[in-house]
């Protein structure tokens, strides 16, 4: 049995889009998922962190980490993280700090999972030390940043939304949804620090609105699902180029896509994005050069799919429903990519982000 791990709203809190997503989740869930049926079962619930909309988790299984997204803590402005120490089926708190900026959105570890990386949306990105129970040390780097993009309602300034650690460990990019870039950093993961790397930022085309992206193994292919245009961007990190743009949406489809989150398949052969507006999960077949051929689609089974994960082994996926509280499991054909649900927790809370015990 793998652990799985949910988190969600569970405050009540305003989208950037303008909508307000009901906070109905009751914390971070603690589920186990049968390895060779598929099927969830919701454990355990660790109740009191707000909003933990995001999660990571240390490759080695000792803690795990979450976002509490929030527009202000203690009447200022502002969001936090927490930490948990992962005890069999619960979760203890070890570690709260403040971020840089409201409305914290991802986190990520660095390599050996040191130091911990935070985003918000309204606000920029900073780094914590992490202790070897999960404890957070004192803020040792921040950055803020500005410009805006061609998107006037959602592009009016810049929206940190992932930070993303290049398979060298050595670069971290940040997807700015409000500027279309990526921006560069080399990391000094002694001290804990973050420096722009002169050249390095990534660009999109003007109004895609990148959110999350993801590097295939070699580190040679960036693919970056955009939230504005429903598009896929492949970026060549040798030349920096923007390589190639695919449409994530169905052909008949006019709504907004509302891209999501992005997933490489453990094979490398298959990419796979949620669409939040059609409720679709796209599953880009990757050539042997990289490139993407045209996707296919599949009902994620719930509304909203936000997030999702893929299992360590590549069998299953794991797509969270934000606004019917799902979260439903998919069987993955290993010829093909492509999805067969097999499993659907129902009243799981508004639930945002999965992660799976390695």
């Amino acid at each position: 049995m793998k652990l799985v791990f949910l988190g969600g709203y569970t405050q009540d809190i305003p989208m950037a889009s303008g909508e307000v997503v009901p906070g109905r989740s009751g914390g971070i869930a603690c589920c186990g998922l049968d390895e060779e049926t598929g099927r969830l079962e919701r454990l355990r619930v660790t109740p009191g962190p707000i909003n933990p909309s995001y999660l990571v988790l240390d490759p080695a299984g000792r803690f795990l980490c979450c976002v509490n997204e929030l527009e202000e803590v203690g009447g200022v402005p502002g969001s936090t993280v927490s930490s948990y120490a992962i005890e069999g089926e619960g979760l203890r708190p070890v570690g709260r700090r403040p971020t840089a900026g409201p409305l914290a959105c991802h986190v990520a570890l660095s390599p050996g999972g040191r130091h911990l990386l935070a985003a918000s949306y309204n606000g920029g990105i900073c780094i914590f030390p992490v202790g070897g129970d999960g404890t957070l040390g004192d803020l040792s780097c921040a950055w803020g940043f500005q410009g805006r993009g061609a998107d006037r309602d959602r592009q009016e300034g810049p929206h940190p939304h992932q930070i993303l650690l290049h398979p060298d460990g050595e670069r971290v990019y940040v997807a700015d949804l409000g500027t279309d870039q990526l921006r560069c950093f080399r990391a000094d993961w002694e001290r804990g620090w973050l420096t722009p790397e002169e050249g390095g930022n990534l660009s999109a085309r003007p109004g895609q609105g990148v959110r999350h992206g993801v590097f295939d193994a070699s580190g040679r292919r960036l693919y970056v699902l955009t939230e504005l245009s429903g598009e896929m961007d492949v970026f060549d990190m040798e030349t920096g180029g923007l390589r190639q743009v695919l449409s994530a949406l169905p052909d008949r489809f006019s709504g907004p896509g509302m891209g999501a989150a992005v997933r490489l398949h453990p094979n490398g052969r298959f990419l796979y994005a949620s669409l939040r507006g059609p409720g679709l999960i796209a599953v880009f077949p990757v050539r042997g050069d990289g490139s993407l051929r045209r996707p296919a689609f599949y009902p994620s089974g719930g509304k909203t799919p936000r997030d999702f994960c893929l299992t360590p082994d590549g069998r299953f996926l794991l797509a969270c429903g934000q606004d019917d509280c799902s979260v439903c499991v998919h069987a993955v054909d290993p010829e093909t990519g492509g999805l067969r649900q097999v499993w659907r927790m129902e009243e799981a809370g508004s639930v945002t982000a999965a992660a799976i015990l390695p």
